[in-house]
């Protein structure tokens, strides 16, 4: 049913956007996902068509989602559906009304982008949004926003000034990306600033030059990195603290769909 999906959603006219792992992979920053993910306007009026879109689908609920409202959209709650496949395997939607270090849905709207897909033209999140919706507790996120960051310069909307530059090398988390950026980027290097700007410098520096980088600075800038991973991943859990822990209430009271129940 997923080639029913998209039109169905267009037909009932669901405001939302493609985010996480598609749209990683259309912005050529991952290779593969499976599922789709979903950023969905919560408005009351809104979920409502998106519930009749589903139901065009014959979807059903998957595990730990709460009812299909407003008030749990509002919340941050992520809601999971399964889509039968036909002769193809089953298909997996996943949707949040608020996803983390997420603006306002009509923001996000106004950076956001319409590319092409195997499903047809979707509107897509901004990559600037996509990268920090990344900042996951999840370690594999990291050289995807890497690569994100990298791919910002490739966007029609980017130019190659100094605070572009200097967001995209605070979005690095890997020495090959950060090698990347400074072969492709040689003036960044004296934009450097803060608590690594010499090791940075350092790194530039003998990469513009084609000469190996010592093992010192590429441990510095390691650690560094490691670093900042772990305070974003620390953030991450806390923000999934709160929700979590209202999940499990609506668990322990009965109020979460029952696991393949229609929509």
């Amino acid at each position: 049913m997923i080639e029913s999906f998209f039109p169905s959603l267009k037909h009932r006219g669901v405001e939302h956007l493609l985010i996480s792992g598609q749209a990683t992979v259309l912005y050529g920053a991952a290779t593969f996902s499976e599922d789709i993910d979903l950023w969905l306007d919560p408005a009351p009026e809104n979920c409502a068509r998106f519930a009749a879109a589903l139901r065009d689908c014959g979807a059903r609920y998957y595990k730990l989602t709460p009812p299909l409202a407003a008030e749990h959209l509002e919340r941050g709650h992520g809601f999971h559906f399964v889509l039968a496949g036909g002769a193809e395997p089953e298909f997996f939607v996943d949707v949040m009304g608020k996803p983390p270090r997420a603006g306002a849905f009509s923001a996000a709207i106004a950076s956001a982008r319409w590319m092409e897909t195997e499903w047809g033209p979707l509107r897509t999140i901004g990559l600037k949004d996509l990268v920090e919706l990344k900042k996951t507790q999840r370690v594999e996120d990291y050289p995807i926003i890497s690569n994100l960051a990298l791919a910002w310069f490739d966007q029609p909307e980017a130019a190659a000034t100094p605070a572009e530059l200097l967001w995209s090398m605070e979005n690095i988390f890997t020495l090959s990306a950060l090698t990347t950026f400074f072969e492709a980027h040689p003036g960044a290097v004296e934009l450097t600033a803060g608590e690594q700007a010499a090791a940075l410098k350092s790194f530039g520096r003998h990469v513009i030059s084609g000469q190996a980088v010592p093992e010192q600075i590429e441990e510095e800038l390691n650690t560094w990195m490691q670093r900042r991973m772990a305070a974003l991943q620390q953030a991450d859990r806390r923000y999934w603290r709160d929700i979590i822990a209202e999940l499990k209430k609506l668990r322990s009271t009965g109020q979460l769909m029952p696991d393949g129940s229609e929509v």
